[in-house]
């Protein structure tokens, strides 16, 4: 089925299910009728009996016979539809000793019907036979032929049209994906209707939003890249042709050593930050006591500031990959160490850890922003640390939460 175009498989399938439902209604239909056809069968040879009784005159009638035998006369009319298997004389001796006044007989497959009227000196019988019900079923058999070929052609003329303005709504909406990428994820994708192809669009074009918002930001971040780079190697090049040109002291080397470890920590984020899209295998994810890997970050920095640290931890376990806790956390100290008046408070109990600082409050601005990468705010560097540790949260099921507080800012990690 997948070689055959769209429109033709439901043609296929609508003429399929349609001779299939016809078939089991015609039969259906076929025995109610069949029991209609007899009812109404004695319904026109009862009453062609009632119009002899009322005029004993000829009365003619396509599908009904009579025959009268009284004072030793007898008439006879239409004896040809019981043919050659009664005479009117067989009738007349089966049927005068007949207790009833109907009678139902079969003879080579074919039923009979008589009506009995008996009078003193009298007796009448009216007949008919199935010719009634071949015309009444001719007329059946063709209503039901003409009304399912009607059905077939209607119908595969609908779904024809249906299916043409489907495939063509399809179709262009294929255009308009191939053309996303020539038009740089620019030009929107056409949403029309309430149907399914309606929300496949919408997801599209939510899909383009997305990719051509990461275009953006990818334009961002090489140009903040090429800014960030720009100036260290540029202060290193200078001094370097100056201690080259003798024009400076060779100690004033520090100069290009400092601007190296710059260089050297943005490239480290940098591979950080893409190193995080591979962490997708859960298997290598382990048990990490949180408590281990503040307590490490935190001997390493505090000896480094005035900053005074407040910790308080208990021991909660996160599941994931220690080095990347640890750089998350780092990111955010080395954040609270540049806004920092006084203290640094860092607490985990029940699996919520927070870090807490008395700087001064953050922009909403900026707080709606802060996670993106090489996003700066009024002190920043770089802007890829808090980028880093947003999406390290991610990848281990962990939200990032950031708000002000009375006193300062406070960081929230929980599990999802």
């Amino acid at each position: 089925m997948k070689g055959i175009k769209l429109t033709t498989q439901l043609v296929v399938l609508f003429t399929l299910v349609t001779i299939f439902t016809s078939l089991i209604f015609a039969f259906a239909l076929e025995r109610v009728f069949n029991d209609f056809r007899v009812e109404q069968n004695h319904e026109q040879l009862e009453a062609y009996y009632k119009e002899l009784l009322e005029d004993d005159a000829h009365v003619e009638s396509e599908h009904n016979g009579y025959i009268i035998h009284e004072n030793g006369s007898l008439q006879t009319y239409n004896m040809h539809l019981i043919g050659e298997h009664y005479t009117a004389i067989d009738v007349i001796n089966e049927l005068k000793v007949w207790p009833g006044d109907f009678k139902e007989k079969q003879i080579d497959g074919e039923t009979y019907y008589f009506k009995v009227y008996r009078e003193q000196g009298r007796l009448l019988i009216v007949f008919t036979g199935e010719t009634y019900l071949q015309s009444i079923g001719s007329s059946f058999n063709m209503l039901i032929r003409f009304g399912f070929i009607a059905l077939v052609l209607l119908g595969n003329g609908i779904i024809l049209i249906w299916s043409r303005l489907t495939v063509e709504r399809v179709t262009r909406l294929k255009c308009q994906v191939l053309n996303l990428s020539r038009s740089n994820y620019r030009e929107t994708i056409d949403i029309s209707g309430s149907d399914e192809i309606t929300e496949l669009a919408r997801s599209i074009e939510k899909m383009r939003q997305e990719i051509a918002a990461g275009e953006r930001i990818k334009q961002e971040m090489l140009q903040n890249i090429s800014h960030d780079f720009k100036t260290p190697i540029a202060v290193i090049q200078s001094y370097a042709e100056a201690i080259a040109d003798g024009i400076s002291e060779p100690n004033e080397a520090d100069v290009i050593i400092k601007q190296a470890d710059v260089l050297n920590q943005k490239v480290r984020q940098l591979l950080e930050l893409s190193k995080l899209e591979y962490l997708k295998d859960q298997k290598e994810f382990e048990p990490v006591r949180i408590k281990e890997v503040i307590l490490n970050i935190v001997n390493n920095q505090k000896y480094r500031t005035d900053i005074d640290f407040q910790v308080e931890l208990d021991d909660s376990i996160y599941y994931g990959i220690r080095e990347n806790f640890y750089n998350a956390f780092n990111n955010i100290v080395d954040n609270a160490l540049r806004y920092a008046k006084t203290k640094i408070v860092i607490r985990l109990k029940n699996k919520r850890l927070t870090f807490f600082n008395d700087g001064e409050p953050i922009s909403q601005k900026f707080i709606d922003q802060m996670f993106r990468p090489y996003e700066k705010g009024e002190q920043g560097q770089f802007g890829l640390g808090m980028s880093i540790v947003q999406k390290t949260m991610a990848h281990f099921n962990l939200t990032l939460g950031v708000r002000n507080t009375d006193d300062g800012v406070l960081f929230t990690i929980a599990p999802l």
